[in-house]
C-alpha cells in the first residue's frame, strides 16, 4: 500500500510539470499570420500593430519613390517590386541547386560518380509509374501547394509532368513523348558525348532550365506588378499617392488581423477561405 502511494506521488510530481508545460504551450500560428510576420516583422517580435505596419508601408513607399517627387509612378512601382522579388528568386535558385547533388547521388545507383543511360532510364520508369498513379489526383491541388517562387515543374505531380513532357499540348503525357523528352534531355546534358552524365553536366543542364524558368517567372511578375499599379491608381493619373498605395496594405493587414484587435500576432486565427492572401506582393 505504502509502495503504491509512493509511486503515485512520484508520478504526480513528474507529470504535473509536463501538464503545466502543455497548458502553457503557445498557440499554433496560422499560415497567414506567419507569412505576414515574415514580411512585416523584421525584428521578429511576433506582433505587428497597425501603427507599426503603416510606418513600414510609409517607408517602403518613400523608398519606391526613386525620384523623390512624392508620388510613385508605374515604373518605380514595378522596379521596387522586382528588386524584392529578385531576392526571393535568387534564394529559390540556390535552394534548387543545393538539391542537385542529392538527386545526382540518388540516380547514380552504382555509385561510380556518373549517371549511365541505363540509370537515367530506370529513374524514368519510376517517374512514369508515379505519373500513372498521380493522374487521379486533382491538378489544382498540386498547383496550389507549390510555394516555390520559381514555380519549377516537378515530375512528382500530374501538373508538373504535363508542363515537362506534354509536347503536343493536349493536356496529357503519352509514353512516346515522355520517352522522347527524356532522351532529348539526356543528349543535351551529355555535352562531351561519352554516354554518361557527370555531376557538372547534370548540374549545368538543370541550371539552364532554372534560368529559363526564372526569366519566364520574372517577366510574368513584372506584368502583374503593372496590373496592380493600374488597379491601385484609382484616378488613373499615372501617379500613385500614398493613400492609393495603402489601400492594398489595408487589405493585407485586415486579412491577417482576423480577430480585429489592431495587432497581427499568434492570437489571430486563420481567415476563412476565399479572402485575400497575406502573401500579397504589396
Amino acid at each position: 500500500m505504502k509502495t503504491s502511494f509512493a509511486v503515485a506521488t512520484m508520478l504526480a510530481a513528474v507529470l504535473a510539470p509536463l501538464a503545466s508545460a502543455q497548458a502553457a504551450a503557445p498557440p499554433a500560428v496560422s499560415p497567414t499570420v506567419t507569412a505576414f510576420l515574415a514580411q512585416f516583422d523584421p525584428d521578429k517580435t511576433g506582433a505587428v500593430s497597425w501603427e507599426a505596419f503603416e510606418q513600414f508601408r510609409r517607408q517602403r513607399y518613400d523608398a519606391t519613390d526613386a525620384n523623390n517627387d512624392r508620388h510613385v509612378d508605374r515604373q518605380e512601382y514595378v522596379d521596387e517590386y522586382l528588386q524584392r522579388f529578385d531576392v526571393r528568386l535568387a534564394d529559390a535558385r540556390a535552394g534548387h541547386l543545393r538539391q542537385t547533388d542529392t538527386r545526382f547521388k540518388a540516380l547514380d545507383r552504382d555509385k561510380n560518380g556518373s549517371i549511365s543511360r541505363a540509370e537515367f532510364d530506370a529513374a524514368g520508369e519510376r517517374t512514369w509509374a508515379g505519373y500513372e498513379k498521380s493522374q487521379e489526383a486533382t491538378r489544382e491541388t498540386a498547383a496550389s501547394d507549390n510555394r516555390d517562387p520559381l514555380k519549377m515543374p516537378t515530375s512528382h505531380t500530374a501538373n508538373g509532368m504535363i508542363e515537362l513532357y506534354d509536347r503536343n499540348g493536349d493536356g496529357l503525357v503519352e509514353r512516346a513523348e515522355f520517352d522522347a523528352a527524356r532522351a532529348a534531355t539526356f543528349a543535351a546534358a551529355d555535352t562531351n558525348g561519352d554516354g554518361v552524365l557527370d555531376l557538372a553536366e547534370y548540374t549545368a543542364e538543370f541550371e539552364g532550365r532554372l534560368d529559363a524558368q526564372r526569366s519566364k517567372v520574372r517577366d510574368a511578375a513584372s506584368r502583374q506588378a503593372g496590373v496592380r499599379f493600374d488597379s491601385l491608381d484609382t484616378d488613373k493619373d499615372g501617379r500613385m499617392t500614398f493613400a492609393e498605395y495603402q489601400v492594398s496594405g489595408k487589405r493585407l493587414f485586415d486579412r491577417a488581423d482576423s480577430n480585429r484587435d489592431g495587432i497581427v500576432d499568434a492570437r489571430d486565427p486563420e481567415p476563412v477561405a476565399g479572402a485575400h492572401s497575406a502573401n500579397g506582393n504589396r
